[in-house]
């Protein structure tokens, strides 16, 4: 029997109808269910402990916003699972469903859909030249930021062996071209078709009029270390997921991983169509 996981953090207990829709078209479709048992399930629904997402699944199904799709996508990337997303948050730009298009889930399961494959970021720590740790991919972005909000981070940057660039700021964001419509854009970084694989770095509130967001070649390792190390009060994001305090005297290099992210596709039209649909609804 195929299996499709559906990770339901947009559903709350009490909302049935939208859950028992989407596994009645997964079932309509031949595919048996699996939810985290942990999570709001109807009866009668196999779970399972942990994430909820098995070898087995053809399909992961996230349900919420695109902090949803994100946890789904790093359940899903260790399998090589496609992930269809189901917008119940705002935006949703992640998500290829809204709640008025759950009557396509059956088609989709059917094969009615393409797969694109996403650019990942993934960093390495070092500290005194001796790893630290090494991080799971990051699908939109890793954000290194100050963990006071009193104080301004003093940041460098280095590219190849060139001085990409050195200021002060909150903090600085590395995006892939999905992240770059993330927070990347809040913080002034360029919109960037996801198609592209490239490294988009933006600082975050910039204490220099020079110090403007920078797009660097998938081959690229950028190395980021706090200039001034009276104090060290650095923390390594991904994805808002996981947060890592930095030690004194690290150094954070991130480049394009080898892994991609999977996400299910069934809209016509290109890149920009969709965002300006997503963002202002027409």
């Amino acid at each position: 029997m195929k299996t499709v996981s559906i990770l339901p953090f947009g559903v709350k207990e009490n909302d049935d109808e939208r859950l028992g829709k989407i596994i009645s078209a997964c079932r309509d479709a031949g595919y048996d269910v699996i939810m985290p048992a942990s999570l709001p399930h109807p009866e009668g629904v196999s779970t399972i402990d942990g994430d909820g997402v098995t070898p087995e699944s053809s399909v992961v199904i996230s349900v919420g916003g695109d902090g949803s799709v994100l946890y789904a996508a790093a359940c899903a990337r260790p399998y090589g699972i496609p992930v269809l997303g189901v917008n119940t948050g705002q935006v949703g730009y992640l998500a290829e469903l809204s709640d008025g298009e759950l009557n396509k889930i059956a088609g989709i399961l059917g094969g009615d859909y393409k797969i694109e494959e996403r650019m990942m970021l993934e960093a390495r720590v070092t500290v005194g030249g001796e790893l630290y740790l090494k991080t799971a991919p990051a699908l939109n972005d890793f954000v290194i930021s100050k963990s006071s909000v009193s104080k301004i981070a003093s940041i460098e940057l280095d590219c190849g062996g060139d001085d990409a660039g050195r200021f002060d700021a909150d903090g600085v964001i590395f995006a892939t071209p999905t992240g770059s419509t993330a927070y990347s854009m809040s913080a002034g970084g360029p919109l960037i078709d996801p198609s592209l694989e490239c490294i988009c770095v933006t600082p975050i509130c910039p204490h220099s009029v020079m110090a403007r967001p920078s797009v660097y070649s998938a081959s690229s390792v950028i190395e980021c270390r706090e200039g001034d190390w009276r104090e060290s009060g650095l923390l390594l994001v991904r994805d808002g997921l996981e947060t890592v305090p930095l030690p004194k005297g690290a150094v954070v290099s991130v480049y394009a991983s080898i892994e991609k992210t999977r996400l299910v596709r069934v809209r016509e039209g290109g890149f920009t169509g969709v965002f300006r649909t997503k963002m202002t609804g027409r």
